[in-house]
C-alpha cells in the first residue's frame, strides 16, 4: 500500500514537473519574438545550446560502444574479473532512451512555437472582427493605433476581436491559443486617400489580368503579360504610379524576345550593333557603349514605342592589355613609272603577312613581281603592348640636321625629325576594337636657292577591327626625285673630250608603305 501511494506520488509530481516545464517553455518560445530580451537571449545562447546538445549525442553514442564492449569483455573472464561499472549505463536501451528524451521534449515545443502570421489592412474609422475560437490571451502592441473590444463566447461560440483604426500606423496583436500556436496580426491603418489609391490600383490591374496585393506603403503586382497592348498598358500604369507600384510582373518569353528583337533591329539600321538587352521582372533594359550612342531620335522612338530603359556604359576595360602587332610593308616601282601594284593583288591573305616570313611571299609572287618590275620589302615590324585609351606612338626614321639662315643671314643647325611616326589610340568598341591613328612621313628637301626643310604629309583617321584579325589601317604614296651623272673614266679629266662624253639624267621613283594591323588579348 505504502508502494502505491509512493508511485501515485511520484507520478503526479512527474506531471507537475513536465506540465510546468511545457507551458515555461511555451510562453517562453512563444514570447519570443515579442521580447528583445528574449530574442536577445535566444540569439547569443542558441550557438551554445546546439553545441551542447551534439556533445551530449556524441558522447551517449560513446557510453553505448563502451557498455558493448564491457559485456563481451565480462562474458569471456573469470567471475573475479566481474567488475561493474555503476555510472554506465546498464541497459542496452538506456541511452536510446536519453536521445528519444530529448527529441521527445524539444520537438513538440518547436512545433508549437510556429506563428501564424496575418496582415489586415484598414481605414480610419473602419471597423472589422477577428474570430478567435481557441484564445487563450492576447496582446496589442499600439493602443493609439486600434481600439479594441473583445466578445466573449456565449453558447459554445468562438470569441470574436472587434478592431476599429483611431489613428494612422502600424500594431501588431499577438494570440495565444489553447493548444499551444501563437497568430500574429499585422494591422495598418491608413488614410481614405490610400485606401481608395489602393483599391483602385487593384481594380486596374484586375482590369489587365494582374493579382495584386497590398503590402504598406506599396502594392505588390504579380501576374504575366501576355500581349504588347497589355505590356505597355501596364508600363503606363506603373509610370503614374512608380512609388506606390511593387513590380513583380513577368513577361511572357515570346512577347519579350518580340520586343528585343526590335530594338536591335532598330539599332543595326542606325549602325550599331553593340547593344545587350535584358529583362528583370517587366523592365527592359538595354545597354549600348558610350562611343556608340545611339541618335537621340532613335533613343526617344524605342523609348515611347517599347517602354525600355536605354542605359549608357563605359566599356572600356582599363586594367586589360592587348597585344598589338604592326607591319610595315614597301613597294617599290624600278622602272621609273607610277606604281599600279597593291597588296590585293598579291596571292595570299593579309594575315600572311604578320604571320609568315616576307621571302615566303616574295616567292610565292615573283612571277607578278618581275612583270610589273616591283619590289617588295619589310620596313619594320613593331610589336607592343597597349591599354585602352592610353595613346602609343611608333617611330621608324631619325633626326637629322639642316641648315637653317635667317633673315639677317646668319646660319644655324636645326634638327628634326624625317621619316615615319605613327600614333594610335585604342578603344573598346563592342565585342570590336577601334583603332584611332595619325600618320606623319616627313622627308628632308632643298629648293632652288638650296635651302633645306622638311616636308612631308599628314593622315588622321579610324578603324574599328575584329580581334585576331590581319587588317590593312593606312597605305602611304610617295615619289622621290634624283639626279644622276655618267662620265667616262680618264676622260672626264679632258675639258672639251670629258664634257662630250659626259651624260645627265633625272630619275624618279614611286613607292608605297602598307600598314597592316593585329590586335590580340594578352594572355599573360
Amino acid at each position: 500500500m505504502r508502494d502505491l501511494k509512493i508511485k501515485s506520488h511520484q507520478k503526479i509530481g512527474g506531471l507537475i514537473i513536465k506540465n510546468l516545464a511545457k507551458n515555461y517553455f511555451a510562453a517562453w518560445i512563444a514570447n519570443l519574438g515579442v521580447v528583445p530580451l528574449f530574442l536577445l537571449a535566444a540569439f547569443l545562447l542558441a550557438p551554445a545550446f546546439f553545441f551542447f546538445l551534439n556533445l551530449l549525442l556524441f558522447v551517449t553514442h560513446v557510453l553505448e560502444t563502451i557498455r558493448q564492449l564491457l559485456f563481451r569483455y565480462k562474458s569471456n573472464q573469470p567471475s573475479f574479473l566481474n567488475l561493474k561499472l555503476y555510472f554506465l549505463p546498464i541497459k542496452s536501451l538506456c541511452v536510446k532512451g536519453i536521445i528519444l528524451s530529448l527529441c521527445a521534449i524539444s520537438v513538440p515545443h518547436l512545433l508549437n512555437a510556429q506563428v501564424i502570421s496575418k496582415d489586415i489592412i484598414l481605414a480610419r474609422g473602419q471597423s472589422t472582427e477577428i474570430t478567435l475560437e481557441k484564445l487563450e490571451k492576447f496582446n496589442i502592441g499600439n493602443h493609439e493605433v486600434l481600439k479594441y473590444n473583445l466578445i466573449e463566447a456565449k453558447n459554445k461560440q468562438p470569441k470574436k476581436l472587434f478592431l476599429r483604426g483611431e489613428r494612422l500606423g502600424h500594431s501588431e496583436i499577438l494570440v495565444w491559443n489553447k493548444d499551444k500556436t501563437t497568430e500574429s496580426y499585422q494591422i495598418f491603418v491608413i488614410s481614405k486617400v490610400q485606401e481608395a489609391k489602393f483599391l483602385h490600383l487593384a481594380e486596374l490591374a484586375n482590369s489587365l489580368g494582374l493579382d495584386s496585393q497590398i503590402l504598406i506603403p506599396h502594392i505588390r503586382i504579380t501576374g504575366t503579360l501576355r500581349s504588347l497592348n497589355q505590356y505597355l498598358d501596364y508600363k503606363k500604369l506603373e509610370v503614374l504610379n512608380k512609388d506606390s507600384i511593387l513590380d513583380e510582373v513577368s513577361i511572357l518569353p515570346e512577347l519579350k524576345n518580340k520586343i528585343i528583337a526590335n530594338i536591335y533591329s532598330a539599332f543595326f539600321d542606325d549602325y550599331k550593333d553593340s547593344i545587350k538587352c535584358e529583362s528583370e521582372f517587366s523592365e527592359i533594359n538595354c545597354f549600348f557603349p558610350e562611343n556608340e550612342a545611339p541618335s537621340e531620335a532613335l533613343k526617344k522612338h524605342l523609348i515611347e514605342k517599347f517602354k525600355v530603359n536605354l542605359i549608357q556604359k563605359n566599356n572600356q576595360q582599363l586594367k586589360k592589355n592587348y597585344h598589338l602587332k604592326l607591319k610595315l610593308i614597301q613597294l617599290e616601282q624600278l622602272d621609273g613609272e607610277d606604281l599600279r601594284l597593291g597588296l590585293e593583288q598579291m596571292s595570299g591573305s593579309l594575315g600572311d603577312f604578320l604571320s609568315l616570313p616576307l621571302e615566303n611571299i616574295v616567292k610565292k609572287n615573283q612571277l607578278l613581281l618581275s612583270q610589273k618590275k616591283v619590289r617588295m620589302s619589310t620596313l619594320a615590324e613593331p610589336q607592343t603592348l597597349i591599354r585602352p585609351l592610353t595613346p602609343a606612338e611608333l617611330q621608324i626614321g631619325a633626326d637629322i640636321p639642316f641648315k637653317n639662315i635667317n633673315t639677317n643671314n646668319v646660319q644655324s643647325t636645326d634638327w628634326k625629325f624625317a621619316g615615319l611616326k605613327i600614333k594610335m589610340m585604342l578603344e573598346n568598341y563592342g565585342e570590336k576594337v577601334k583603332i584611332n591613328f595619325e600618320t606623319e612621313l616627313t622627308q628632308p628637301t632643298s629648293d632652288a636657292n638650296g635651302a633645306e626643310s622638311i616636308s612631308g604629309n599628314k593622315e588622321k583617321s579610324s578603324v574599328v577591327i575584329t580581334l585576331n584579325e590581319a587588317t590593312k589601317i593606312f597605305q602611304i604614296s610617295l615619289r622621290t626625285e634624283g639626279k644622276s651623272t655618267d662620265q667616262m673614266p680618264l676622260l672626264n679629266a679632258i675639258p672639251l673630250l670629258g664634257e662630250l662624253f659626259k651624260s645627265k639624267s633625272n630619275q624618279s621613283n614611286f613607292k608605297t608603305i602598307t600598314g597592316i594591323i593585329e590586335v590580340s588579348e594578352n594572355d599573360e
